[in-house]
């Protein structure tokens, strides 16, 4: 869990709801990190390397007890790794295992007041996407069609557009503190895609109605003050997103359409007045357009009063990948990436 004392408590429970989706992909870097090691291990380093490297990983235990050398000759040799490669795989299981040394403080970022939210975000998946940015490293290099002045950055940074269809579908999730003064969550629709899960954290006053403009028919969507209610969001097969407000704020939960039915919107609550001045750059009217956009939605559903019916977790839009994260994505990278395109 984030070890800043500021954190925001609703925070450290969002990333508990969603500890199965960082579990999940905790689990694929443990994997494709073990795999990156035994390539470069058994291929590509001298039985000399292999022991230091083995050394270093077995640490002080080892000291006077085990017999180095002979322990690394026990690990299977493979096809041998070109020398022109070996520094650039070394990088990316660097890169690898700094990510699994962040714990849970991968998929927690805070947005700094003032700053942009979209731009913001893009950067926090850009850092937790930096796996597959090691993953494509690898096997362009692997193929001899790495080009440093293209795929330089990949492993510093390898934000969701650069994302193909099938890195979506293993998307890590994030959970994000920002001021309701920063909350306009419009341009986040370019991230709802694939298996992406998104929890905002809101501080302060906020649109009261944010998140309804990103109510679409194959996305869960979730407003709440709550978070029990982010189970929804953890459950989805599908992309999500929610957002924990105020109790004064708009309370809705938007579940996908299921086998060819209709989507579901129950709205749980309804501010008694319409906000009246801007907050922070976002006015007034904004903000009253959000909320008769949830109104107008509501409508077409046939609800004439906020529902207060339990939401649900069984609403879906798209399937989920055969087998566990950890084995597709170590599968993926180190065997069958696709490294065609983004799209």
């Amino acid at each position: 869990m984030p070890s800043d004392k500021t954190t925001d408590e609703r925070a450290t429970r969002a990333l508990e709801v969603l500890a199965k989706a960082c579990e999940d992909y905790h689990s694929a870097l443990v994997a494709t990190s073990e795999e990156l090691r035994g390539l470069l291990d058994a291929g590509g380093a001298s039985e000399e390397s292999r022991a230091e490297r083995t050394a270093a990983e077995l640490g002080s235990f080892a000291v006077g007890r085990i017999d180095i050398e002979r322990f690394s000759s026990f690990e299977e040799a493979g096809e041998p790794v070109a020398v022109t490669e070996a520094p650039r795989l070394e990088a990316a299981l660097r890169t690898l295992r700094s990510l699994l040394e962040r714990g849970t403080d991968l998929y927690y970022m805070r947005v700094e007041p003032g700053s942009d939210l979209r731009d913001a975000i893009s950067n926090g998946l850009g850092r937790a996407g930096r796996t597959f940015g090691a993953a494509r490293t690898v096997e362009l290099s692997r193929s001899g069609s790495y080009d440093e002045a293209t795929h330089g950055g990949w492993m510093d940074s390898f934000p969701p557009a650069l994302w193909s269809q099938r890195e979506k579908q293993l998307a890590p999730p994030l959970v994000v503190e920002v001021d309701g003064t920063d909350l306009r969550p419009g341009g986040l629709a370019d991230f709802l895609d694939g298996e992406q899960k998104i929890v905002l954290v809101v501080r302060g006053a906020a649109p009261p109605a944010a998140l309804s403009r990103l109510i679409t028919p194959g996305v869960v969507v979730v407003q709440t003050d709550d978070p029990a209610d982010l189970s929804v969001v953890a459950e989805a097969e599908g992309p999500a997103i929610a957002a924990l407000v105020a109790a004064d704020a708009c309370r809705f939960v938007h579940l996908p359409a299921v086998d060819g039915g209709r989507g579901r919107l129950a709205v749980q609550h309804m501010p008694t007045a319409e906000p009246k001045r801007a907050l922070g750059g976002i006015s007034a009217f904004q903000q009253v357009e959000g909320l008769r956009h949830l109104e107008a939605l509501a409508a077409g559903w046939g609800l004439s009063a906020p529902e207060t019916a339990a939401p649900s977790g069984d609403g879906a839009s798209a399937p989920a990948p055969a087998g566990s994260a950890a084995d597709t994505l170590a599968a993926w990278i180190l065997r069958q990436a696709d490294i065609s395109g983004t799209g």
